[in-house]
C-alpha cells in the first residue's frame, strides 16, 4: 500500500505550514527579498548568517528573512555556524517573493487564499497573498488552450 499522497512519485505530499518557514506579510505588503532583510549587508552583498564567501544579491530570498533595513556590513554573530543556502530555501527572484506570485497559491474571495503545497493541521492552509515560505515556486503564466 502506498503512503498517503504518494500516488505520483514526482509530487511530494504537502508539508505543514511551519515546516515551510511560512511568514506573514512584511509591513506595508512589500515582497520579501534580501534587499529588505536585516541580515543582509548592502555594501558587501553578503548575508550575516550565510558563509561570507557567498555573494548574495538583493534579489535573493530565503526562509531566514527578517523584514527591515539591511546593515551596511555583515553582523558577526559569534558562535553561529554559517547557514548553508541549500537548507534555507535560498534562491534569486527578481521581483521578490510573496504567495500571490507563487504557483502553489489559489486566490479566494476572502483576503487570504489557499496554498497547495502546505497544510495546517492536515487541512488546507490559508495564507495571505503577501506572505511567503521556502516552497515558493514562480507562478506560471496561464495559457488559453483556445489560442493553441
Amino acid at each position: 500500500m502506498e503512503p498517503e499522497g504518494q500516488d505520483d512519485p514526482k509530487k511530494a505530499p504537502p508539508v505543514e505550514l511551519s515546516d515551510a518557514l511560512y511568514s506573514d506579510p512584511a509591513p506595508g505588503g512589500a515582497r520579501r527579498n534580501c534587499g529588505n532583510c536585516v541580515l543582509w549587508a548592502s555594501k558587501t552583498e553578503q548575508c550575516s548568517v550565510m558563509e561570507r564567501t557567498k555573494n548574495v544579491p538583493t534579489a535573493g530570498f530565503c526562509g531566514h528573512h527578517i523584514y527591515g533595513a539591511p546593515s551596511k556590513l555583515p553582523v558577526d554573530f559569534s558562535g553561529l555556524h554559517p547557514v548553508d543556502p541549500r537548507f534555507s530555501g535560498y534562491r534569486v527572484v527578481q521581483d521578490g517573493v510573496a504567495c500571490e506570485n507563487c504557483n502553489n497559491f489559489v486566490a479566494s474571495e476572502e483576503e487570504d487564499g489557499v496554498c497547495a503545497a502546505v497544510t495546517k493541521r492536515k487541512r488546507p492552509a490559508h495564507v495571505h497573498p503577501k506572505g511567503f515560505c521556502t516552497l515558493w515556486v514562480k507562478k506560471e503564466p496561464v495559457t488559453d488552450p483556445k489560442k493553441g
